[in-house]
């Protein structure tokens, strides 16, 4: 019994582990609102270095609260190398209401986006085998022509 115990502690501390909020830094060219600490957790970026592995998929929740309203909005997926940001392709220029949930996470909301409500944006992402090992930042934006609903950046290494 006390083995079984042991196991399901060590288990649910993994899981809590998995969900450990990400550190992330303003976008410089954004006029967004800063994220805080605990309105990003991306997998497999326990504090403030993405990890990522060839050939797997991670996943971000994000918390955004629009400071004006959206009635659409796109998705800004970049990897900067070298101060070169490079779209990542079948993300960058996507629409992201598909992936906009009420501020609990569980209702499916899409968009449009009301000024001042909090909503949950989540999404997976693959990182292909095609990607080349290197270290690099991630930008991951959210808005409109007109600017950001929300925006930061992480550096990230991605791994063979």
């Amino acid at each position: 019994m006390k083995m079984n115990s042991a196991l399901f502690l060590i288990g649910v501390a993994a899981l809590f582990g998995l969900a450990t909020a990400t550190e992330v830094r303003s976008c410089p060219k954004s006029k967004a609102k800063a994220l805080g600490a605990g309105d990003v957790t991306i997998s497999n970026c326990p504090k403030n270095k993405c990890i990522l592995k060839r050939n797997t998929e991670a996943s971000i929740v994000m918390k955004i609260r629009p400071e004006r309203d959206f009635n659409e909005l796109t998705s800004d997926i970049q990897g900067i190398i070298l101060e070169v940001p490079l779209p990542f392709p079948g993300y960058y220029g996507t629409s992201a209401c598909p992936h906009i949930y009420d501020a609990s996470g569980e209702n499916k909301v899409g968009c449009p986006l009301k000024a001042g409500e909090t909503y949950t944006y989540k999404n997976s992402f693959k990182i292909l085998p095609v990607y080349p090992t290197v270290s690099l930042e991630i930008h991951w934006g959210l808005g409109d022509k007109q600017g950001d609903a929300a925006c930061f950046q992480i550096p990230a290494k991605i791994k063979a």
